[in-house]
Order: structure tokens, then C-alpha cells, then sequence
């Protein structure tokens, strides 16, 4: 019998097919339908396995969550879910319990519904972003990151995806630096502040600072959402292109009605719009990463597009580049094996290390 989407699809903007399975997981977010990767990643595993499940991308409001997560709750069908931006931190409100990892970062992007119809809240993220740093990716030689002890690294953004990035670095650069800088300053120094529980070599800078900081560092990682293509909603639901962006230098661009974001002239618009805007942040992104040494790696968590104009800046001064594809896979794998399927994997004996690994490269494949 077909998963009842029907009380789901009242949350959801895009329409949802199950395919007529029996068992449902999915990605919340604001617009993941349009740019997500998790759904053929999973649903290649699902295929490979011979699960009997679907994965969706959930296009929801943030007006919108708490009826979602009410009726995921009370569907029995459902096993659950990953969150992506903008919700992983407003997603807490609406769950039932975390775990210690999730509960110390206050993020999630993996929520567990239990045989009880209890929410349950984890984070992946940042075991994702470790594994992607320290493991040797298809088509590589060797890991992004050789040691991370002593790392210094300079993260930019402090929203949900930072903040599982700068927990999970505090846990093993011993006696690195994390260094964050954010848009808005208070929240940079709010996210310093709380990681001083782990690791004292913490301090916040202001994106007037970035020039004066990224010289020394060893590791630039971009957690915001600055590069990453289509349309973002800013706090007033007000609709942007940031693709024409780095994450190295500041961005103002302008915000314009959410009606307009659907005509066919949008991209167009808002580049001439903007244009000073991001010429002046496209010219000082490259000085910036002019000055830095060659030895520092340019990571970022975007992927869409697959080289976001920092890691083009990145490459073109002759750092070494990542895009967010390993960590997405790697977070989808720990959040299938260690979460979400963990219940069907054991009935199937296969919660074992040889099924995790089979997995990893089921998702590395299915990437397209």
C-alpha cells in the first residue's frame, strides 16, 4: 500500500510522488527540490538494497514547519529525515528529544522518527565534514587534510552548518585555531563564545577583518549560503541571487519582491542590479585569496554550482579545492546507516562495516 502524503502535501510547496512504496524519508528545506542531491543518493541505495522506500525533497516555509513535522509525526510510514537551510536550527522547537551531538551543537540535520511516533533530532554534519577532510575521495590521491592537528582554520558563516563544522574541528585540531567570521558580527562572537567549552583557541573577526585573517590560516571553509545557486529568501522573504558571490569578501546585494524571483528575466535583473556590488566583492575575494599562501585549501560546503566563485578564486591562485559532494555524501551515509535506516539495516544483518562502506560507494555513484 502506497505512503498517505496527504496531509504532508499541505505543507509542502512541490508536488510529491511516492512512487508507490511503503516507506517514506526526505530533506526539509526551504527549496531543496531545486538544487538538493540527497534524493538520488538515497533512492539509489533504496534501489541497490532492495528497500522497499522513496526519498523527497520537502520545499517548506518556515510558517510551515511545525504543521510538517506534526503530520510526519503521525505517519507511520515515515522513517525520517534530513534538514537542510534554512531550518536546521527552527526545526529543534518541533522535536520530541535530541541527541548529545545535536543537543551541544543546537542544529540539526537529521531527525529519527521512532516506532512511538517520537522526533528525535541528530546531527551528521559534522562527522560528514571530518570524513570528507580526512578520507581519500574517488579520483584523489590523497585526503584534503593530512593532519589537523595544530589546523588553523577560518570559517565563514555561523548558521546551523557552521556551527557542526566548528564543534567537529574543535574536537580534533588539539592546538589549532578556529577562527569565525560572519555577516553579522553578534552571532560570529556568540558561536566563539560557546566553543570555548571545547577548545579555548577560538576568537570571532568581523568581515572587515577577513584580509588581516586569512593569510594565516590553513583551512578556509565556507558554511554560509553566499555562492550557492538558485533563488535565497532573506529574513523578510524577500528573494536574491548569491551564485554571483564569494564568501570571501562582504556582499550587500540587493532584495527584491518573492513574485519577481519567478520571471524569466530575474537573473538578468538582479545582475544588473547589483552589479557594483559584486564586482566590488568578486575584485576583493581575489585579492584576498591572492595574499593567501599556497598551502592553505579552499573547502566549501555549497556544491550547486560545483565550483562556487570562492573556490574559483581558490583555484585560480593556485589553492588546493573542495566543493561540499564528499561531505554530503559522507553525512547521508552516517545519517542512512547510524540513523534513519538503522532498524532496516539490522533486520536485514547488514549493520555491519562492509554494508557502510558498500553503501558510501553506492552514493559516490549515484552522484550526477
Amino acid at each position: 500500500m502506497a505512503i498517505d502524503l496527504s496531509k504532508i502535501q499541505l505543507c509542502v510547496a512541490n508536488r510529491l510522488d511516492p512512487a508507490g512504496k511503503r516507506l517514506l524519508a526526505a530533506v526539509i528545506g526551504d527549496t531543496p527540490s531545486h538544487y538538493s542531491k540527497s534524493p538520488p543518493l538515497w533512492n539509489a541505495v533504496f534501489d541497490r538494497l532492495a528497500i522497499d522506500a522513496v526519498y523527497l525533497p520537502f520545499d517548506v516555509e518556515a510558517g510551515r514547519l511545525k504543521e510538517l513535522l506534526s503530520a510526519l509525526r503521525n505517519c507511520a510510514d515515515f522513517l525520517g529525515c534530513n534538514v537542510t537551510v534554512p531550518h536546521k536550527r527552527q526545526v529543534i522547537e518541533y522535536l520530541d528529544a535530541l541527541d548529545p551531538q545535536a543537543s551541544r551543537i543546537q542544529a540539526v540535520n537529521t531527525i529519527v522518527r521512532s516506532a512511538d511516533g517520537r522526533l528525535v533530532g541528530a546531527n551528521t554534519d559534522g562527522g560528514g565534514f571530518i570524513e570528507s577532510l580526512r578520507s581519500v575521495c574517488p579520483g584523489e590521491k590523497n585526503p584534503f587534510v593530512e593532519s589537523f592537528k595544530g589546523l588553523r582554520v577560518l570559517i565563514l558563516g555561523a548558521g546551523g552548518s557552521a556551527r557542526a563544522v566548528a564543534f567537529a574541528l574543535a574536537g580534533v585540531i588539539e592546538s589549532g585555531e578556529i577562527v569565525i567570521c560572519n555577516r553579522t558580527a553578534a552571532a560570529g562572537a556568540a558561536l566563539a563564545e560557546e566553543l570555548r567549552v571545547a577548545t579555548s583557541i577560538v576568537r570571532a573577526v568581523g568581515e572587515e577583518d577577513l584580509a588581516a585573517n586569512a593569510g594565516a590560516m590553513n583551512l578556509i571553509v565556507n558554511c554560509s549560503v553566499k555562492g550557492q545557486g538558485g533563488v535565497r529568501r532573506d529574513e523578510d522573504g524577500g528573494a536574491m541571487l548569491l551564485q554571483f558571490y564569494s564568501a570571501l569578501a562582504p556582499a550587500r546585494p540587493k532584495s527584491f519582491p518573492a513574485a519577481q524571483a519567478s520571471h524569466a528575466n530575474f537573473t538578468a535583473l538582479f545582475e544588473a542590479a547589483c552589479r557594483a556590488d559584486i564586482d566590488a566583492n568578486n575584485d576583493a575575494s581575489m585579492a584576498i585569496a591572492t595574499a593567501v599562501p599556497k598551502e592553505c585549501g579552499f573547502y566549501d560546503l555549497v556544491y550547486h554550482p560545483e565550483e562556487t566563485v570562492f573556490l574559483r578564486h581558490g583555484r585560480l591562485t593556485g589553492h588546493r579545492t573542495m566543493n561540499g559532494k564528499a561531505m554530503i555524501v559522507h553525512q547521508a551515509v552516517i545519517a542512512f546507516c547510524q540513523r534513519i535506516c538503522r532498524t532496516e539495516l539490522q533486520a536485514r544483518g547488514m549493520d555491519t562495516p562492509e554494508a557502510y562502506q558498500r553503501i558510501l560507494e553506492i552514493m559516490y555513484q549515484a552522484w550526477e
